[in-house]
């Protein structure tokens, strides 16, 4: 259960020359130190895009420095200074993260250049969220991206790592914030955060949004509605209980992609670089009637006891569910001529659902032998994660269009739009015992060990009636381990080793094994090495570096048209990131990769030791925010994001450009009378540069042209 309890409002200002508010005092402003046998309980915001703890990569909230293996702490204060409207946004200011999704659909991220998966690798206060739906971020306190394998953590995840988001909480006294916002798209909408005591045993928070949200594709728009509430409650000054609600719709219409595949088999690859080059990524190549309506609702109710002096039990259990209708238009494989032609169909499947239940309890505490401090956690978790989906989706032909000049198509007849029923595809289902030790030797060592222990079963459906088949189920056991040197205070040498299982991997319906049993792959081991240091400079400011070796199974096919693990994909890289306060008035974010992977096939020739599609060697990201002195409440601030060229396909014929975006905006706090308001003008990719931003999955996906955020808020 991560962030603080109630606390006063802090008496400090910000860098900017306001004051810090009672959310930003009630967000991260509470963290807790260990010095030999005391506990010193440090109340502070955390300030200048920084954060010094995490709960996202261990169980309960840990100091960044104590952990060794890579985190990003990407805070509130971050999220509302850049205008954060979805996760794509997010992970930029990370140089191990890519985005690749179409405007309108979720967002599919890549960590260290593997994909992570929609149904484990994305979490909410460390459980199970469905990424098949964009999370809101108006009510989240912070986003973690935890790099490496985590299934010491988390359980079956792929090697790349996870994202965690963390939920506003009540604030110690009153607080509002409202928000008016649009953009050059035509996006337009409101938000509301209130929250504060309720006597002195309860504290609410509530955010509502209601909006228009549009993408840079013309015609792609629609209505989005999202409201929230958390209750915390402390029957005594040692339990608190938590109770949380939250609610979102979305429908916008859904954008068809190019991709690899999309090409006719005669278009050569230069016309195949022509038609990316000449095609405006503004152009809406779906259908009005193709739209992606999703409903999502999340409870959960987290406990918190500190039972004895040093010791506390945490739980917490969630449930989800989510609802979509997925009718979006598509370019039909091997049918995107070099004119631009193009063969449209349809992916019907207006029934998914996906409602996961995950928990998780442990108990956290310290203990001594024979002068060696031991901060242990020891638990339990379950979850019950089903996708529920027709096994035959209807996939008609719509019509021809024209990638520069498309045209209406009539929606199919319902005769040619027929499904079959809804069944449990694939059900995963875990039971897992955990441990983990950081083990004080001295006052410069420590030494870190986890275990995980997990009982796995995975079983599948194919026809309505039928027998549900179980297609893997296994016990395993995932370690981690790791050292920690701190010759000074504020500064961590480490290294680590992780071994971890990775979530099958989705077996293409061309395939020979499709739905025998199963239409995923067996889990498979992954493991991970990693040496860094992190460094807290300039009062509150974050430095760290990371080399790091990923190893995981290839999944390929073969000769036979058999999809299975061939041979093997390793990751080799080294990333820097830089962020805080490095100066009086001045605030950024910054990093650097440089990445070197492989792909082993020996029986592919064609692959063998080339670079995954997707994959660049190089990114670097770096967000400056200046407040000047001589003008109170004025702070400029402007983004430099790179990503260097890519292949779109593993045989590396085909190569993506690198590109350049760059940033720049205002922001301005001000009182109109009694009332303090922060206007904000953000505008992305001041240039107008062209690029394909992301190609994941061998899709084209363009990034957005020139546009302006804009907002007005005020606070009390």
């Amino acid at each position: 259960m991560a962030g603080p309890a109630l606390l006063p409002e802090a008496a400090i200002a910000q860098s900017d020359g306001r004051p810090v508010s009672p959310q930003e005092a009630g967000e991260g402003a509470e963290r807790t130190r260990r010095r030999g046998d005391d506990i010193l309980v440090v109340g502070r915001r955390e300030s200048g895009y920084s954060s010094q703890s995490q709960s996202g990569g261990t169980f309960g909230e840990q100091d960044i420095l104590d952990t060794p293996f890579s985190v990003t702490v990407i805070p509130q204060e971050l999220l509302i200074d850049q205008q954060v409207r979805s996760l794509g946004d997010v992970v930029r200011n990370d140089p191990s993260t890519l985005v690749s999704s179409p405007p309108g659909f979720n967002d599919t991220i890549n960590v260290r250049g593997y994909n992570l998966d929609n149904s484990s690798s994305y979490r909410r206060e460390g459980l199970i969220f469905q990424n098949q739906v964009q999370s809101p971020f108006e009510n989240k306190a912070a986003v973690e991206i935890v790099k490496g394998p985590t299934s010491v953590r988390y359980g079956f995840t792929p090697p790349g790592g996870v994202i965690n988001y963390v939920l506003k909480r009540p604030t110690a006294t009153p607080y509002s914030f409202v928000q008016a916002f649009g953009d050059s798209y035509g996006s337009y909408g409101v938000h509301a955060d209130v929250g504060g005591p309720v006597g002195e045993r309860l504290g609410v928070r509530l955010n509502a949004v209601a909006a228009r949200e549009a993408t840079f594709v013309d015609g792609a728009a629609g209505p989005r509605f999202m409201a929230s509430a958390l209750v915390e409650w402390k029957p005594t000054d040692d339990l608190t209980i938590e109770f949380d609600l939250e609610y979102q719709f979305r429908k916008l219409e859904q954008q068809a992609t190019i991709s690899i595949a999309s090409f006719a088999s005669g278009v050569t690859t230069e016309q195949r670089r022509a038609l990316l080059e000449r095609f405006d990524q503004t152009t809406f190549l779906g259908q009005s009637w193709g739209t992606y309506p999703t409903s999502n609702i999340i409870g959960s109710v987290g406990v918190k006891w500190a039972f004895a002096p040093g010791w506390t039990v945490q739980g917490r259990a969630q449930q989800m569910r989510l609802e979509r209708d997925q009718q979006g238009i598509s370019i039909r494989a091997g049918t995107l001529q070099a004119n631009g032609d193009f063969s449209a169909g349809i992916f019907y499947d207006p029934n998914q659902i996906r409602d996961p239940f995950s928990s998780e309890l442990f108990v956290t505490g310290r203990f001594d032998t024979f002068g060696i401090a031991h901060d242990i956690a020891i638990g339990a978790a379950y979850s019950n994660n089903p996708l529920r989906a027709s096994n035959r989706a209807a996939q008609p032909v719509v019509g021809a269009s024209n990638i520069f000049s498309p045209v209406p198509l009539p929606r199919p007849l319902p005769e040619a739009l027929v499904t079959a029923p809804t069944l449990d595809l694939l059900v995963f289902t875990q039971k897992a015992a955990f441990v983990s030790d950081l083990v004080t030797v001295t006052d410069w060592l420590k030494l870190f060990a986890a275990a995980r222990y997990a009982d796995q079963r995975n079983s599948a459906q194919q026809v309505a009636d039928g027998p549900r088949v179980t297609s893997y189920q296994d016990q395993t056991f995932a370690p981690n381990v790791g050292v920690l040197i701190q010759p000074v205070e504020k500064v961590t040498l480490y290294g680590s080793y992780s071994a971890g299982i990775t979530t099958g991997v989705q077996i293409p319906n061309t395939a020979a094994n499709f739905g025998q049993p199963s239409i995923f792959l067996d889990p498979a081991r992954t493991s991970q090495f990693e040496v860094g240091a992190k460094a807290e400079i300039l009062a509150g400011a974050l430095l760290t570096a990371a080399y790091f070796d990923i190893s995981q199974p290839l999944a390929a096919l073969g000769a036979d048209n058999v999809f299975a693990y061939i041979g093997d994909q390793q990751h080799r890289g080294v990333e820097v990131s830089l962020s805080g306060e490095v100066a009086p008035n001045l605030r950024l974010i910054a990093g650097g990769l440089y990445l070197d992977p492989t792909i082993d096939n020996p029986a592919n020739a064609a692959v063998d030791g080339n670079r995954p599609s997707g994959v660049p060697r190089y990114q670097a990201n770096l967000y400056v925010d200046y407040a000047l002195p001589a003008v109170p409440g004025l702070a400029l601030n402007g983004g430099v994001f790179y990503t260097g060229d890519r292949f779109a396909n593993d045989v590396n014929t085909f190569t993506v450009d690198g590109y350049v975006r760059f940033d720049l905006g205002v922001r301005y706090g001000f009182d109109l009378g009694d009332q303090r308001l922060t206007a904000r003008l953000n505008v992305r990719n001041v240039g107008d540069a062209d690029f394909v931003e992301g190609t994941q999955f061998g899709s084209f996906n363009f990034g957005s042209p020139r546009a302006a955020f804009f907002s007005i808020a005020s606070e009390l």
